[in-house]
């Protein structure tokens, strides 16, 4: 069962959709493979049903993904977030697998799920082809060009990429167990949250730092986490909400060993932390968890080193690049989380989050430029999402579901051009692909 296509998609996160989709408009034979039996990722598998991304900075397929679904009420625009760079779209989840399938096969894309990539062919500086193994036995696909969307830069790393992993000391940022709650009287939690409006951060957090020290102090929940992101309402018409809280420190993300481990412990938490808000919270007397992520919520593995490091200093300073293939929001903020659960390291968390916050410019921008997206090794290989070339502050703000959508789309454009002109990615003319992305309703520059 051997099969060639222009284009070869590993990855079928919100990142790969997007760019199968951004290549297969512009008529190019599009195969995305995906291990698991959904496209979404994060957002569908890993149960984080709410898209983060730019107030201003959000365009392109992703966009219209959300757009559509909005339209049909099945996602909504959160107008009173505190934050007020981000974006907090929450979307039911089954409506988006099934908005992704059908994006997927209106652009005439081909998708392989359940299937695995476990090896690559190399011939000098490019990929040939791909090994993959499902339940009729191993074959091959053969591309002219490839598109690594898996995450943890898997594809990459095959192909023999040199990566940064964490820190100096290899510490990655914490995955979350994302979890389902029901039977929240969301009245009586929102007029508790209020009794915390006085404290020196959002209501959230300050109830947090109030109570998770008298919860670990009971023997309610075992980890004294002051970072919590915490409960978000799908919609304001069901008592659902998801619970994305209780980092699983100290989490080897990249070994089978290691998630087994972190898996199994994120379980275990999000039935603490049920037991925490029905204890201490108002509101949560009735809850009960319906189930839990198929897929861990990781932040961080691998960054594929690229033509170019996209730095927290380009962000910060709000740097322009001659070829930038999307904005993102600047200034001297990140969303990097912490890898341990030491209170310097929250500490550090917060400061990042919220320094110099009210000073982000709102009609500014910084730029992510193509270079970022190429690997430095290999020719016909472009990477999107949170295994893009940037070091772990930027890729803190980066790694969020909007920003991926439009990587994607930036990295299936750029393919689509390669193959039509014979040419390596690194070798297409930049102009012409801002050019076609500006004409899909990305801004660039």
């Amino acid at each position: 069962m051997n099969k060639r296509y222009e284009l070869v998609v590993a990855g079928g996160g919100m990142s790969g959709v997007a760019a199968a989709v951004a290549a297969a408009r512009q008529g190019k034979r599009v195969l995305l493979i995906e291990q698991s039996s959904m496209l979404g990722g994060l957002g569908t598998a890993g149960l984080m049903t709410m898209v983060m991304t730019s107030r201003k900075w959000f365009y392109g397929i992703g966009l219209e993904i959300l757009e559509s679904l909005r339209d049909q009420g099945q996602a909504r625009w959160i107008d009173d977030y505190p934050v007020k760079d981000y974006e907090r779209i929450p979307f039911d989840a089954e409506s988006m697998k099934r908005k992704l399938d059908a994006v997927l096969q209106e652009s005439g894309a081909e998708v392989l799920l359940y299937s695995r990539i476990t090896g690559v062919e190399m011939q000098e500086d490019h990929l040939k082809a791909l090994r993959v193994s499902s339940q009729v036995g191993d074959f091959t696909v053969e591309g002219d060009v490839f598109i690594d969307a898996t995450g943890d830069g898997m594809l990459s790393f095959l192909a023999g990429e040199d990566f940064d992993l964490g820190d100096e000391e290899g510490n990655t940022q914490a995955p979350t167990m994302t979890a389902y709650y029901a039977g929240i009287d969301f009245e009586r939690y929102e007029a508790f949250l209020k009794t915390y409006e006085n404290g020196p951060a959002i209501p959230k957090v300050n109830m947090i730092r109030d109570l998770i020290p008298k919860a670990v102090a009971d023997g309610v929940v075992s980890v004294c986490d002051l970072h919590h992101p915490g409960i978000f309402r799908i919609s304001p018409c069901f008592n659902v909400g998801v619970m994305n809280a209780g980092h699983i420190y100290g989490a080897d993300c990249l070994t089978p060993e290691g998630l087994t481990q972190a898996t199994v412990a994120g379980r275990r938490m999000a039935e603490e932390y049920l037991n925490f808000y029905r204890r201490y919270v108002p509101g949560f007397e009735k809850a009960y968890m319906t189930n839990t992520c198929s897929y861990l919520g990781l932040r961080e593995t691998r960054r594929i080193r690229g033509l170019y490091t996209t730095t927290f200093a380009d962000k910060a300073a709000y740097r322009k690049f001659p070829d930038a293939v999307m904005r993102f929001d600047g200034g001297a903020v990140s969303d990097v989380h912490a890898s341990s659960a030491d209170k310097k390291a929250y500490e550090a968390y917060y400061k990042l989050f919220t320094q110099a916050r009210e000073t982000v410019r709102e009609d500014d921008w910084a730029e992510l430029p193509y270079r970022s997206l190429l690997p430095a090794k290999t020719k016909n290989l472009l990477v999107a999402g949170r295994c893009l070339s940037a070091d772990r502050e930027v890729q803190g703000q980066l790694r969020i579901m909007g920003y991926c959508f439009m990587m994607g789309q930036a990295a299936g454009t750029a393919a689509a051009i390669a193959v039509n002109e014979g040419k390596a990615p690194r070798d297409i003319c930049v102009a012409k692909l801002q050019e076609k992305l500006e004409e899909a309703g990305v801004k660039t520059r």
